[in-house]
């Protein structure tokens, strides 16, 4: 069976994110596997500088990369 893991960085807070990946997992549920990993997000403070952003991108990105099963194909959605 197909696996389908949608990585996001944060939780889904908003109730219509939430309900399309429900929905999305409903009606895909009979031909795959549809998980949704929700990764911590980095924190910052108020006026972050450059490096601050970029250290937590880095992070992410270290994170994002983790969760990703080997063999996979990969599809970003989000810059």
């Amino acid at each position: 069976m197909l696996n389908i893991k949608l990585i996001c960085v944060g939780k889904l807070r908003e109730k219509f994110y939430i309900e399309a990946f429900n929905e999305y997992s409903r009606r895909l549920g009979a031909y795959c596997k549809f998980d949704c990993v929700e990764l911590n997000e980095t924190k910052l403070g108020d006026k972050p500088s450059v490096k601050e952003i970029q250290n937590a991108l880095t992070r992410e990105s270290a994170d994002i990369e983790k969760a990703i099963p080997k063999d996979a194909y990969v599809i970003a959605m989000c810059v």
